[in-house]
């Protein structure tokens, strides 16, 4: 018995034990001082490079870690006072083998890399990384707690060129794209990394360990560069557009082309050795990528990614706490917060979906102690809507003050890979307008060894009318303890959000009211077996209620494993399922009133075959039932990837959700019964996306996106206080502004539609400086009629009012270093 214990006892510590590295410290490489200038053509044949220490012996992280990988490579480093440069040989048996498709920057296909990070301060934490192509397609992102940010942008050369014994890149980063102290010397962590992609095999000169948290705490150490300083780091990017607009098939015709002209510029000071100022003085935001507008059933707003580049590029520390999205700066709020000043019989007739952008400023950085510091600043123009009557008359209404945005974050980096943070959100608007202000922290404390992490976030919410009078006011909290490193994981963890806690003046909040308590356990097998490379699967529970009064939502089990075999077929099962009935409290968008969700099973799975061929696949369906009238959920998706050659590739992508018998809000009647529907809704998303890239700087994109909804109700309820549904309606129909009316169902049915267009054509005539040549076409429609087959709705989308936009910009890259030294050459 006790012989049985004892074994009981090794297998629990085996399994629950955190794993301990007993490697011994971190691989090096030395720098040398360059004595002649270096000329980075992707030839390293100067003696400089002969003489430099070689950084080889790297090792296999998939798709079997631990192992030598099937080729070798060598790294040079050498420095002069401007910059670092670094030479790979990444040496090949079989160089007409090499994959290189050419891609737009960041947007590493399938192709050869090498690639390497440099973390100037160690933190563990936060990294540059800077990667090639063998057709010198350039890939650079801003490394941190959130992963890899591509949105980050630096100036900094490179060549390449394929030779008889594998291929040569050749990189020269100067220093202003990188931030370190001011010291004799200066030792960095760093890493190198090479994919060959014919194999699926990625490498790294110091081991990454897949099963230890973290990538950047793996790295080696540069040491031996000596006396350098951080430059003056000052650049400008003016720019000019012209805009040609039309709409096209308006109510009165074919309006006249509007032609409008803009300029300004975006400036980037390095305040000192750790901290960048970020400025755009009238930004120009009219190029980029249309948003997936989507028909809205919930009670939620929709979240849109963030498609401006100075809000997408060097944002990873106003990220810390959920606090901040970035769509809020410029956007107009929802029509109804103006409905309290119109009339009666007033409506909104012209209303201009976004404010003017006047200016932003970010300051963000972080010093040689681990302290990062990150400001952003916005003021956008006021929106005015043209209000009309019955009669006809017409006014203006002011919809939303001159506001000032403002995020302050402070994150301090600790020992182990960890960190804490404090946050504050601020937005002020001009005149009687209410002011909000959210102040919040996160942290993440590591044990030694970087397996044990225990998490949190914390915030408070508060609102301020005229005369700063507080109205609204609560409080936002999450913990978390979690094992995150080998293949055992798991965590356990409890969120809560008070009713009024309201951070979307400047952040993105669905749901309040609501407690959460949830566990996962997950298991992954990183080394290949039998006929597979890898396994990963995982299984949670999560446990909701209102927070005030204490009332139970639900119940959750889900599930999830996938496999990735040994021919790079990857293929995932998944499984949800509320085990009891679930009381929804935001359905019925009232306080205290709440649907009763029947319970639920939901499952799918998806297939995606390999990338490295001419023609792949990815392919995935899920499938929802509930108890109750043959309510079910039906979604598939499909998208087949064609690369035709190295210069083409075309993406479609096909998805389609199918709603049977779904219950949902409708609307609220005169009397005040909560209205729901039992309707079909039905969506359609078609998506094709086609990339010709001429030469590494030189490429032209098309994407189309067509997306049509339909909404077909079939019978009306009025929502019980118990939460159900036994009271039919007969033909209950919202009729104008006259709500309880009897008519037809088909006057609450909808089609929606969203059709866009955008061809962008970027040519990157020099480091930093571009032409982009943009066309845009879109046209939205959203009615009550429902066409009989796909080709009907679309041709009469066609039919629609359509907006078309053709525009072209010049954005030229200056850095003052490079400015002065011409001038001074000049002078000579």
């Amino acid at each position: 018995m006790t012989s049985f214990i004892h074994q009981i006892t090794f297998l629990v510590v085996l399994i629950f034990l955190p794993e301990f590295s007993f490697a011994s410290g971190p691989r090096q490489i030395r720098a040398s001082r360059a004595n002649q200038s270096v000329v980075v053509d992707g030839v390293l044949d100067e003696a400089l490079w002969q003489n430099a220490e070689v950084a080889d012996g790297f090792v296999q992280n998939r798709p079997t870690p631990g192992v030598t990988p099937s080729h070798p490579t060598e790294v040079r480093i050498i420095y002069d006072d401007d910059a670092i440069y670094i030479g790979a040989m990444m040496f090949d048996t079989a160089p007409d083998s090499i994959l290189h498709q050419l891609t737009n920057r960041d947007n590493l296909d399938n192709a050869d890399t090498f690639g390497f990070w440099i973390s100037c301060f160690k933190d563990g934490i936060n990294a540059f990384y800077f990667s090639v192509t063998p057709d010198a397609v350039q890939y650079d992102a801003q490394i941190s707690a959130f992963g890899e940010d591509a949105n980050w942008n630096a100036v900094w050369q490179c060549n390449t060129k394929i030779t008889s014994t594998g291929w040569v890149a050749e990189f020269k980063i100067p220093y202003s794209a990188l931030r370190f102290p001011d010291s004799d010397e200066q030792i960095w962590d760093i890493n190198f990394n090479r994919n060959i992609r014919r194999f699926r095999e990625i490498s790294y000169w110091h081991e990454v360990n897949p099963a230890i948290a973290g990538t950047v705490n793996q790295s080696g150490k540069l040491t031996n560069i000596h006396n350098i300083e951080p430059p003056i780091r000052l650049f400008f990017s003016p720019y000019i557009s012209t805009y040609a607009d039309k709409l096209i098939n308006a109510d009165n015709g074919d309006s006249p082309t509007q032609f409008s002209y803009n300029a300004g510029m975006d400036v980037k000071y390095g305040i000192n050795e750790a901290f960048t100022l970020d400025v755009t003085l009238i930004p120009d935001f009219g190029q980029v990528q249309s948003d997936n507008n989507v028909l809205n059933l919930t009670p939620f707003e929709v979240f849109f990614e963030e498609q401006r580049q100075f809000f997408k590029e060097g944002t990873e520390l106003f990220s810390k706490g959920d606090l901040f999205y970035t769509r809020r700066i410029g956007a107009v709020r929802n029509t109804s917060d103006i409905s309290n000043n119109l009339n009666s019989g007033e409506y909104i007739s012209n209303l201009d979906g976004t404010a003017q952008l006047l200016n932003a400023t970010k300051i963000s950085g972080r010093n040689r102690k681990g302290l990062g510091i990150g400001l952003l600043n916005a003021v956008t123009a006021p929106v005015y809507a043209t209000v009309k009557d019955i009669d006809g008359n017409q006014r203006e209404e002011q919809f939303t003050s001159l506001t000032n945005y403002n995020i302050l974050v402070a994150d301090q980096n600790l020992g182990n890979n960890s960190f804490i943070s404090l946050i504050n959100t601020n937005v002020l608007r001009y005149g009687s307008d209410y002011d909000a202000n959210v102040i919040g922290t996160a942290f993440d404390i590591r044990s030694q060894n970087n397996t044990i992490s225990f998490t949190g976030t914390g915030a408070f919410s508060q609102k301020f009318n005229i005369g700063n009078t507080l109205t609204d006011h609560g409080f936002r909290q999450n913990v978390a303890i979690s094992k995150i490193s080998g293949n055992l994981t798991y965590s356990a963890g409890h969120s809560l959000t008070t009713k009024y806690f309201d951070p979307n003046d400047l952040g993105f909040q669905t749901i309040s009211n609501v407690a959460n308590a949830n566990a996962t356990v997950g298991y992954r097998i990183f080394k290949p077996f039998g006929r597979f490379n890898n396994m990963w699967s995982e299984l949670s529970f999560n446990r909701s209620s209102l927070h005030q009064p204490s009332k139970f939502i639900g119940l959750n089990i889900a599930g999830e494993a996938g496999i990735n075999t040994r021919k790079f077929n990857t293929y995932s099962l998944v499984f949800d399922f509320d085990p009891v009935s679930r009381n929804d409290y935001f359905e019925p968008r009232r306080d205290g009133r709440f649907f009763k969700i029947p319970t639920q099973r939901y499952f799918g799975g998806w297939i995606s075959t390999d990338y490295r061929r001419p023609l792949a696949l990815d392919i995935g369906a899920w499938y929802t039932r509930f108890d109750k009238d043959e309510w079910q959920n039906w979604n598939w998706r499909v998208s087949p990837r064609w690369r035709i050659n190295d210069h083409l590739m075309l993406i479609y992508v096909y998805s389609k959700q199918n709603a049977f018998n779904q219950f949902g809000y409708a609307s609220t009647a005169d009397n005040g019964n909560i209205i729901f529907g039992e309707r079909d809704v039905i969506s359609h998303t078609n998506v094709l996306t086609a990339n010709y890239i001429f030469t590494n700087r030189m490429g032209l994109s098309f994407r189309l996106r067509h997306y049509w909804s339909t909404v077909s109700y079939k019978r009306f309820f009025n929502l019980d206080d118990d939460g159900e549904l036994t009271t039919e309606v007969d033909n209950w129909v919202q009729n104008g502004l006259n709500l309880g009316v009897y008519e037809s169902y088909t006057t609450q049915d909808r089609s929606f539609n969203a059709f866009n267009i955008d061809m962008v054509y970027t040519w990157v005539f020099s480091p930093g400086s571009e032409i982009r040549v943009v066309w845009k076409h879109a046209i939205q429609s959203n009615t009550n009629e429902i066409p009989n087959t796909f080709v009907d709705n679309f041709n009469s989308t066609l039919d629609q009012p359509q907006l078309t936009s053709f525009s072209i910009r010049f954005l030229y890259f200056i850095d003052y270093l490079n400015l002065k030294r011409k001038t001074k050459f000049i002078e000579n």
